[in-house]
């Protein structure tokens, strides 16, 4: 990855880590291509920029998904109560 070989030591799965570093190796090579990244430093800062910011959105989502559906259930619970 970003033409270096790292040994990574854990408990988790090899593959599972091996697909991570897949995702970042392609993630890095898109943002190569799209921008004028001179040092290997700056890529993956731009990187690490990039796939932050898409978890946040993701979490973001998520965290409205879930506001939208306990405010669904609350709304379905006094619906209930009121016709028993």
């Amino acid at each position: 990855m970003f033409g270096r070989e790292y040994s990574v030591k854990g408990h988790g799965d090899r593959r599972y880590v091996q697909r991570l570093a897949e995702f970042i190796q392609q993630r890095a090579e898109a943002i190569e291509k799209q921008a004028a990244v001179v040092s290997t430093l700056d890529l993956v800062i731009l990187t690490l920029l990039n796939v932050t910011d898409e978890l946040y959105q993701y979490k973001r989502v998520k965290e409205q998904t879930i506001r939208e559906l306990e405010e669904k259930t609350e709304k379905l619970l006094e619906s209930i109560d009121r016709v028993i």
